[in-house]
Parts: structure tokens; C-alpha cells; sequence
């Protein structure tokens, strides 16, 4: 079979042939088998964290078009005072997958059985590490060189505009630090697949809500973009929405 390879630079410093399926969108099942079907393997499909490498890349990907992580999440109960107490779940347990848009970079919970776009990579699975730790004032990410400011139960509620999430943080003076809304990518890299509801590691950073939460990136000058950690999502929201804010301050 010929085809067309993509060499992309992807985190970890891995180099990977990539190839989309053209003109073709399948479920998730047989968006699996598609990659195993190439030739020169094994192929598969990418992880979200993979695909969020690729966000704006419609110069080499089909433009206007969702493309299947490889990961799933099946439904379960949420971990109290997070927001989803009471929300009706599935009592099997539904599995669901995840759907990655590329030109905006959008992640969503997405039925198994939809028809979604296709990228196969054939690197092995990337190892996911999270380099977090307790500090005396937060939660330290030492590989973005920032700390988490860690809000209590009273704070972690509290909705704002992106206008006023901005000035929220500007305001801070905790342990007379400078405090800023963490950008995108900051704010996407502390989203672990391995947890639902929430998606993060609630040891180091608290039970954070599972609704929207404000990066400091502009989508364009009316949206700003949010990270959900119900089940770790990415989305674009009017800036005259309310949504959650958890500072960050750069470490010197």
C-alpha cells in the first residue's frame, strides 16, 4: 500500500511517521483496525496528548475535521464537592472515547459509534510522566518552571469573566508572589487520563471542579480557551462566561 508519511516533531523528543486515512472517517472500533491495517507497522491511533501537538496543523491535515484518540473513559461517580453529584450515570458504566478537532483544538467526550477522521502514528505509546510535587506554597510543575497556587474550599467555587479571572489573579498577593492565569498549555498539562471526575491529580492539586476553567489564551478577541476536568476537555468559551480560575506564578 503506498501512502503519504508525515514526519512531526512530538514531545519526549520522539520523531513519528504519521499518516491520515484519506477521506475517510470511521467509529472507533474501526478507526483502529484502519491503523492496523497499514502496512510497515504496527500502527495505531494517537493519544489526545499526541494530537494536541498537531492543533492548528491544517497546513498537512484535513481541515474541518475531528480525528480519535486512542484513549477511553468509561462513566462513573463523581468524587464529592466537584460539581457532578447527582448528574445521571450510566449503571453499566458507559464507554466513551475522545475526539480531538483540529483547527481550533477542541477535546470531546465522543460516542464510540460516531464516524470521526483518522491519524495513525507508528511509535510506540509515549510514557506519560507528570513531574508535580508538593511545595510549601503550592503545587510545583517544574517542567513549565511555575507554582500552582493552592485556593481553599471557599475560593475554588468562584466563577468570573475572563476580564475579571485576569484581574483575579493580578490581584493576588499570596505570599507576595505576582499571580497569572495559566496559559493553555499549562493549564492542559496538569489533565491526567488516568482520573475522571476529575481529571487531575487531587493529591497535589485539591478537588478541583469539574466544570470550565480559564487559560489566559485568546481564541480570538470575544473567546478565551477552557479546560473542563470532568473528563479533561478543551473548548472555547465567550469571554462573558463565567468559569472557574485556579493562578499560577512563574518561578524566579
Amino acid at each position: 500500500m503506498s501512502k503519504l508519511l508525515i514526519l512531526f516533531l512530538l514531545p519526549l523528543s520522539l520523531l513519528s511517521e504519521l499518516y491520515e486515512i484519506p477521506n475517510r472517517s470511521a467509529s472507533y472500533e474501526n478507526a483502529k483496525q484502519e491503523c492496523k491495517m497499514l502496512d510497515g507497522g504496527p500502527w495505531r491511533l494517537l493519544t489526545i496528548q499526541e494530537l494536541y501537538t498537531l492543533k492548528g496543523r491544517t497546513d498537512i491535515f484535513s481541515k474541518n475535521e475531528s480525528f480519535w484518540a486512542i484513549n477511553t473513559l468509561k462513566d462513573g461517580i463523581a468524587i464529592t464537592s466537584t460539581g457532578s453529584e447527582g448528574e445521571g450515570i450510566s449503571p453499566e458504566g458507559t464507554t466513551k472515547g475522545y475526539s480531538f478537532y483540529l483547527q481550533d483544538g477542541d477535546i470531546s467526550v465522543t460516542p464510540l459509534q460516531k464516524k470521526v477522521g483518522v491519524i495513525c502514528s507508528d511509535n510506540p505509546l509515549p510514557d506519560i510522566r507528570y513531574n508535580f510535587k508538593k511545595g510549601p506554597y503550592g503545587v510545583i510543575d517544574a517542567d513549565n518552571d511555575i507554582i500552582w497556587m493552592t485556593l481553599d474550599a471557599s475560593n475554588k467555587k468562584k466563577r468570573y469573566t475572563h476580564e475579571k479571572a485576569i484581574e483575579f489573579c493580578e490581584a493576588q498577593s499570596y505570599l507576595k508572589r505576582e499571580w497569572r492565569l495559566p496559559s493553555l498549555d499549562e493549564l492542559y498539562g496538569i489533565v491526567d487520563y488516568s482520573r475522571t471526575r476529575p481529571t487531575v491529580n487531587t493529591h497535589l492539586f485539591g478537588m478541583m471542579m469539574h466544570r470550565y476553567y480559564w487559560s489566559e489564551d485568546e481564541f480570538n478577541e470575544n473567546e478565551s480557551y477552557v479546560v473542563g476536568f470532568k473528563f479533561g476537555s478543551i473548548a472555547t468559551s465567550s469571554n462573558k462566561n463565567r468559569s472557574y480560575v485556579r493562578c499560577v506564578s512563574d518561578m524566579e
